[in-house]
Formats: structure tokens, C-alpha cells, sequence
């Protein structure tokens, strides 16, 4: 069963902690699960479509014998980070664009085993 009051804690911890403006969890499937979402968007609409890219990508990695490690999304005032949040959901971080994503996955990895516990 998934404590969604101890995810929004952990997500609340990681924008406090490493600079990111939003962080969100959702499942490989797509369905919110806790986080922090942009003013204004439907959220499950939202967190549906990073499924769908994560999926796509990994499907491409796949062709190519590779494994994805994330997926970045740049728009002209953010960037849209995708990592894995564990075995069972993707973390999904809005930060500044002038941000080193490297940096950020690398810094917010040390979250995904609390976030498994919750899951």
C-alpha cells in the first residue's frame, strides 16, 4: 500500500534539499502518486505522458542494446528530469535551466530507497 503522506514528505525533503522547483512521483503506468505539479495542469494527464515518454525511450535504449538513465525535457524556462524512483515509479523533478541534470539525478538518488519503503 503506498503512504502517500511519506512520499510528499521525501518530495517536499528533495525541492528543500537540491534545488528543484517540483518533484512528483508516478507510477510506471502513469496514475500521480504524490508530489508537487505546475499551476493550472490536470495531473493525471500530466504524470500519464512521462510514463509514455520514459516507455518510449526505454523502448529505443532497448533497439540499441543500451539502458536508459533518464530522460530530460527541455522547455524554454525549465527542464523536465525523469529518473526512476525505484522499481515501481518514476520521479519526475522540474528544475532551473540552468541546471547540470547530471548533478540533480546524481544528488536525488539517495532518495529512492526511502521512496521504495512507501511504495
Amino acid at each position: 500500500m503506498v503512504d502517500a503522506a511519506a512520499l510528499e514528505s521525501i518530495l517536499k525533503e528533495i525541492e528543500h534539499n537540491e534545488g528543484v522547483h517540483e518533484a512528483m512521483l508516478v507510477s510506471l503506468a502513469g496514475t500521480y502518486l504524490a508530489g508537487s505539479v505546475p499551476r493550472g495542469v490536470h495531473v493525471d494527464t500530466f504524470g500519464s505522458m512521462f510514463a509514455v515518454l520514459v516507455g518510449s525511450a526505454e523502448t529505443v535504449t532497448a533497439e540499441t542494446r543500451d539502458v536508459l538513465d533518464s530522460v530530460i525535457i527541455r522547455s524554454k524556462t525549465s527542464l523536465y528530469l525523469i529518473v526512476h524512483g525505484g522499481r515501481k515509479a518514476l520521479l519526475v523533478l522540474r528544475i532551473p535551466p540552468t541546471s547540470d541534470p547530471q548533478k540533480i539525478k546524481f544528488a536525488v538518488e539517495k532518495y529512492v530507497p526511502r521512496i521504495e519503503e512507501h511504495l
